[in-house]
């Protein structure tokens, strides 16, 4: 994996992992048109279960991908917007939940007074993006949240992607009967897609204007 070091590598990673993820949806659309009335069925089922992969996919990656770019900067605590600043803590916070012990408790609260002007640690790995394997809208709208971006525009795809992908993504899943018509699974599609490409803008606009940055960091010196 290509370290993502710069904008210019942010950007092109953020567009050609969606740029492939399109064409094979693109092209599994190509097959099922080519499909026999009786094939049709499994291969939409086939596709539902696509269009769920890359649904999560991309936004894992995206947000990884963001979250490594601004780690890269090497910034302190006290220069990051309070949303990117939690995920470099959350480690520390996590054990302190976890704890029992007064000891480690007394340490949090110490690293916490200190948290302003330590160097920012920022986690990147493929784990620190939580899907939670069922990536419904409130779970994307809390790692939108977690980068500082805004998942609100896309309220109203809200039933599109808890009631109509994950409904049907869960069901074939677990081996239940579930056809969905290629009209609709077009139109699911389409507008996850629309979904995917402002994840995509809004986390480019992000990192190109220094969002990551709380106001004073970003403009001061």
């Amino acid at each position: 994996m290509t370290s993502i070091r710069t904008l210019e590598q942010l950007e092109s990673s953020l567009t050609e992992d969606l740029k492939w993820r399109a064409h094979e949806m693109q092209q599994w659309e190509q097959v099922a048109n080519r499909c026999r009335g009786h094939e049709l069925p499994g291969i939409l089922r086939g596709g539902t279960a696509l269009v769920y992969a890359h649904w999560e996919g991309y936004v894992k990656e995206s947000a990884r991908a963001y979250l490594e770019y601004v780690s890269r900067k090497g910034l302190r605590i006290a220069q990051l917007r309070s949303e990117i600043a939690a995920v470099a803590l959350r480690e520390k916070l996590g054990q302190g939940e976890a704890s029992k012990n007064s000891t480690a408790h007394t340490e949090i609260v110490e690293v916490l007074r200190q948290a302003d002007q330590l160097p920012a640690r920022i986690p990147y790995g493929s784990a620190v993006i939580r899907t939670r394997s069922n990536l419904k809208f409130e779970v994307f709208a809390d790692i939108m949240h977690s980068i500082g971006c805004d998942a609100s525009r896309h309220e109203i795809y809200r039933s599109t992607i808890d009631t109509r992908l994950l409904r049907h993504r869960n069901d074939i899943a677990h081996g239940r009967e579930e056809y969905v018509t290629l009209s609709d699974w077009m139109d699911i599609r389409d507008r996850i897609l629309l979904i995917l490409k402002d994840v995509r803008t809004q986390i480019s606009n992000a990192a190109a204007n220094g969002d990551f940055q709380v106001q004073s960091a970003a403009v001061g010196p």
